[in-house]
């Protein structure tokens, strides 16, 4: 055997050496991923390891009603609170500062509100009226979003005899934030569907009039799924914050290492901990819809 081959399989060896030490290294001082396999560790429930995803998910039947935003009936959905230790269900949000449902009972109309400190979004989830803010009224039906930015006045109103049932989600304006002078009205049936993400979902956005300047990086879309279909299973990490909220059907909903009915009305906030996977099933014969929000730090 000449020299240079014989240098050559020292040096491939020695490489051979690095790379399994560097392997085992990495399997001493890496914790390990979960596993799905028959075999692995994890395929039995761990109560004092896993994640308890009954604190991510809430209904607003679950809350009692106050009053807010000039007279809206309102009620919790999911509220600030820290999504790694949630103190109580529901309390996870770290970049929203509400998560509601809202009525507006037949024949009523709200007092004009406005707050300085407070960017407000509203999707339309049943019933007709309109909103006046400034000069400008628009009317709303069932579909259409609404970003009304911060110290902007406004003022919704009944004229029918149903209630006007809204969702309402709210975000904090910061210190030296520059919200719009003017509302920003959306309908997701104007958008192109956008299919195929996560196996299943088909994603509208909203097509605004003019796009809403959110104060954090995040924004919602309309997502459905077809029937008898199910979502991928995934996970998140620390930086997100994602919800969910369930708004025609019932879902299954696989959630940490539960399965779980998601009724209309019931939102659920993905633990950003990337240990506990999310799935939304369909199991019906009839397409599922769900309000997506999302946020990305």
């Amino acid at each position: 055997m000449d020299e240079k081959k014989s240098l050559g399989i020292v040096v491939a060896a020695l490489a051979a050496v690095l790379v399994l030490s560097a392997l085992g290294q990495q399997k001493t001082l890496v914790a390990p991923e979960p596993s799905y396999r028959e075999d692995a560790p994890s395929n039995r429930r761990q109560p004092g390891l896993d994640t308890d995803v009954s604190l991510y998910i809430n209904h607003w039947r679950n809350s009692t009603a106050r009053e807010g935003h000039g007279g809206l009936l309102e009620r919790d959905i999911l509220t600030r609170g820290d999504p790694f230790q949630p103190a109580r269900k529901g309390a996870v949000l770290r970049y929203l500062k509400a998560y509601r449902r809202a009525e507006l009972p037949p024949h009523a109309t709200t007092r004009e509100y406005q707050d300085a400190g407070e960017q407000v979004f509203l999707y339309i989830m049943a019933g007709r009226g309109s909103i006046r803010a400034v000069k400008r009224t628009v009317e709303v039906e069932e579909g259409m979003a609404i970003f009304i930015p911060a110290g902007l006045p406004y003022r919704l109103d009944n004229p029918t005899a149903r209630p006007l049932e809204l969702f309402l989600a709210a975000e904090e304006a910061p210190a030296g934030f520059v919200p719009q002078k003017e509302l920003s009205v959306g309908r997701f049936r104007d958008s192109k569907p956008l299919v195929g993400a996560h196996w299943a979902h088909i994603a509208r956005p909203f097509v605004y009039d003019r796009e809403p300047r959110f104060a954090n990086p995040m924004g919602f879309v309309i997502v459905s799924i077809d029937a008898c279909d199910v979502a991928q299973p995934h996970t998140h990490p620390a930086a997100a914050e994602e919800i969910w909220l369930q708004l025609k059907g019932t879902s299954l909903l696989w959630l940490g290492n539960r399965l779980l009915r998601q009724e209309p009305g019931e939102a659920f906030l993905v633990p950003p901990t990337n240990a506990a996977p999310h799935s939304s099933i369909n199991p019906s014969a009839d397409e599922q819809q769900w309000l997506f929000f999302g946020c990305r730090k």
